[in-house]
């Protein structure tokens, strides 16, 4: 059932890929627009950690999974009816709000479902088909809208139903699992949650830590999401199926085939040091397309050059930002600690894109790409200073 969620996930994230290209290009979509969009994804992350702490409390992931996936998902197929870039970015609020949900009760189901031996093993193999089918995907709905535009309505009646798929699939794996409770002190409401919550980073600092230098990392990936649609139209002139290449192709391949090899890896090297390393090689990514935004000469080639580095580096940092909490996690709160870990996602999508945005419009392309390069070198170098801190004080073997 998981690898039915991988085919079914991957081939809507096909269609998920080219969003900002269908909003530019197609849709003649305002750069605010376009920042608006690239937020959307996160920031409907945010009551994550308050819907999976009532989940690591009652379980029923299965009805949690199923009613989220198919009533937020599927209406995002009334694009069929409409070009109107408003109405497209209220139906993806629905549409990713749903990840809520989905992916924190998909870390519960991971580590229910598989053995700590092999379970980032095995999660690089999902990865790994569902960037299989999410590829071709990609890279079709690129070679359909070159031939004709309007065909983009169907591809968002083939992202809503397959990505409904996906938690249909995920809700029959999750059949009969019950929150195993973990103990909590006493108390009830909405301020004392809130309190529990503060209390998870003072009692488990390296979770903190963990959390705050991947914070660094989400503001080096998000601020230049809404800056790279433009690069590509207006400084590169690049097409629909161009672009599908770089970043549904090109950028999608190191998690084909590294996933499983890196899933191995995350078994062998702790968080701290995995992440960091691979945030080191993301930081060749931003500064690709700024070489490219001052060698226009060079720049489909360098744009192609930053998504094989995106590639690698994001094919660990996927790994990593799915099942990592799972390493820091006590029996019981899996939920929990990915929800916070999904809801920060949404408190740094808050303001990242925007900060993307008026570098661009107050500096251009070659600045905001290198403040991004300079938050992925930030946040590998600390990763990487915690492991060695933790190893030398006897924490890490």
């Amino acid at each position: 059932m998981h690898l039915l969620s991988a085919v079914s996930g991957g081939i809507s994230m096909g269609v998920v890929i080219n969003h900002e290209y269908i909003a530019v290009n197609g849709l003649g979509a305002s750069p605010w627009q376009i920042t608006a969009l690239t937020m959307i994804w996160p920031v409907s992350n945010f009551l994550s950690v308050f819907i999976n702490h009532w989940l690591d409390g009652r379980g029923r992931y299965d009805r949690a999974v199923l009613i989220s996936g198919v009533l937020a998902r599927l209406p995002v197929a009334l694009m069929v009816f409409t070009d109107s870039v408003n109405v497209m970015l209220l139906l993806l609020t629905f549409f990713f709000a749903s990840n809520s949900v989905i992916l924190p009760a998909q870390n519960s189901i991971i580590k229910r479902r598989y053995s700590d031996s092999h379970r980032a093993r095995l999660y690089g193999w999902w990865v790994s088909i569902f960037t299989l089918f999410s590829l071709p995907v990609a890279l079709l709905a690129g070679a359909l809208l070159d031939m004709d535009f309007q065909y983009y309505r169907l591809l968002f009646v083939a992202e809503a139903v397959f990505g409904a798929g996906q938690a249909i699939f995920l809700s029959v794996m999750a059949r009969g699992m019950r929150a195993e409770v973990a103990p909590r002190s006493p108390g009830s409401g909405a301020v004392h949650f809130l309190r529990s919550l503060w209390e998870v980073f003072g009692k488990d600092r390296d979770f903190a830590w963990f959390e705050t230098y991947f914070f660094l990392y989400g503001i080096a990936f998000l601020m230049v999401l809404p800056v790279i649609p433009f690069f590509a139209t207006e400084r590169l002139g690049l097409d629909y199926e161009q672009y599908a290449v770089a970043k549904g192709v090109i950028g999608q391949l190191g998690i084909l085939f590294l996933s499983p090899m890196l899933g191995v890896r995350l078994e062998t090297l702790h968080p701290f040091r995995f992440t960091g390393a691979v945030c080191l090689v993301l930081a060749l990514y931003p500064l690709s397309l700024a070489l490219g935004s001052w060698l226009p000469s060079a720049g489909t080639l360098l744009f192609y050059s930053a998504f094989v580095f995106y590639a690698m580096g994001m094919a660990g940092i996927k790994i990593s930002w799915d099942i990592s909490s799972l390493q820091f996690a006590p029996e019981g709160q899996e939920a929990t600690y990915q929800g916070l870990h999904v809801t920060l996602t949404a408190l740094r999508a808050t303001f990242a894109p925007i900060l993307g945005s008026l570098l661009l419009y107050f500096g251009g392309y070659a600045q905001a790409f290198l403040v991004s390069s300079g938050f992925f070198v930030l946040a590998g170098v600390l990763f990487l200073r915690r492991y060695r801190i933790r190893k030398v004080q006897g924490a890490i073997a």
